[in-house]
């Protein structure tokens, strides 16, 4: 069943809130989305058809903070059910615990991540634990990262037709040392990711061996002031892996974003390369990029409006197989108090399948948001003696 899974942490959610004190930060948020997707597997056309659809998305996080340590909790979950039973349901949820020991000179940070997806096409698992170990001399920041992880990837596959009979499940282990100069609102570092991958099985159902060590030097550099936040890395991966028929990597990847703020307007720009794994029978790896805009204008103080286009491309390494998709979308929200707000939103896309083949999508929703405001103190009751 999907909806009990989200229930699970709507519920975890009402705990939390029933615990949090007027210390402790708190935010949620909880919307209820529905409409008409022309196409929900973006296929050619020969699959199940439109459908209308109802979504729910929930999102919180909590913590506390006191003298030489923080806490905190971050959960989201998010549905989607379509009325044509043909359709296979999504589901998708996150939690991520943190924690952390120390100042901003010597700092100790612990984060437990579990993930989860289930889609048409998708299922995929993650269980990550990463301890990062900061010490800042002045303007000079030292760090190092230790992180282990478990998956397990399952994706629908040209030649079963379907999903694999079972998932690759791999663990994963990476360390990453690095150094920064920070002045004021800027920071310029660098760092190497020093990584290895297991399978639990030696040969994947197709016979390969996908063990593979790699490492993968950054540059970066952050800027954030009242108007302008800025990140961007440049990075170049080195993968090895223990399969003869997979050529080794040596890919240039990047991750950048700019968020512009000038009342009434914001932009919101991002660009990415990156290296994703796959249970492609010929590929090791994918090269995913990505490259988006979005604008948004307080048309009025309770109004919205909103205006995107993405681009994003998956490269499938040891073949010729691509895929593109181009999505343009316009929306309009509005604030109707009481932490609710009314959304609208129109999207388009139209990309190239792996197969070559074209596919379109028009998706045409509403949204109601609610969101919960921090909570406060009870407030206090003067116990005087009056007569």
């Amino acid at each position: 069943m999907v909806l009990p899974k989200v229930f699970v942490l709507v519920g975890c959610f009402g705990l939390i809130c029933s615990q949090a004190s007027a210390e402790d930060d708190f935010t949620a948020s909880f919307r209820l989305r529905g409409g008409f997707d022309s196409n929900p597997q973006f296929s050619t056309g020969q699959g199940a058809g439109g459908s209308a659809f109802i979504a729910a998305d929930t999102a919180l996080a909590a913590g506390t903070k006191a003298d030489g340590y923080t806490l905190g909790v971050a959960a989201e979950a998010n549905t989607t059910h379509y009325a044509q039973p043909l359709l296979t349901p999504s589901l998708g949820g996150k939690v991520i615990l943190r924690g952390s020991i120390g100042d901003d000179d010597l700092r100790l940070d612990f984060t437990s991540t579990i993930a989860d997806t289930s889609t048409y096409n998708l299922r995929s698992t993650d269980l990550i634990q990463s301890v990062k170990g900061e010490a800042k001399f002045d303007d000079v920041k030292l760090f190092v990262t230790a992180e282990g992880g478990r998956s397990s990837l399952n994706q629908t596959n040209a030649i079963f037709q379907d999903f694999l009979p079972q998932p690759q499940q791999y663990l994963r282990g990476t360390l990453i040392p690095g150094v920064s100069l920070v002045r004021g609102k800027a920071e310029l570092g660098a760092s190497v990711n020093l990584s290895v991958r297991h399978y639990v099985q030696e040969f994947d159902i197709f016979g390969y061996r996908r063990d593979n060590e790699r490492i993968q030097p950054f540059v970066f550099a952050k800027y954030n002031s009242d108007a302008v936040t800025a990140f961007v890395s440049i990075s170049q991966l080195y993968g090895t892996w223990h399969d003869p028929d997979f050529t080794n990597v040596n890919r240039t990847l990047f991750d950048a974003s700019l968020t512009w703020r000038a009342a009434p307007f914001r932009t919101d720009l991002t660009a990415w390369r990156r290296a994703s794994e796959t249970t492609f029978p010929i590929s090791p790896i994918t090269i995913d990029t990505a490259y988006s805009a979005k604008v948004s204008w307080n048309a009025e103080p309770k109004v919205t409006l909103a205006a995107s286009i993405g681009y994003a491309a998956s490269e499938y390494l040891d073949s010729p197989y691509r895929a593109r998709t181009l999505t343009f979308g316009i929306g309009a929200s509005r604030d109707i108090g009481d932490g609710l707000t009314l959304g609208a939103d129109i999207a388009y896309a139209k990309g190239s399948l792996i197969s070559g083949s074209d596919a379109t999508a028009l998706v045409v929703s509403s949204s109601i948001t609610k969101r919960f405001s921090p909570l406060a103190k009870p407030a206090k009751t003067d116990s005087g003696s009056g007569a």
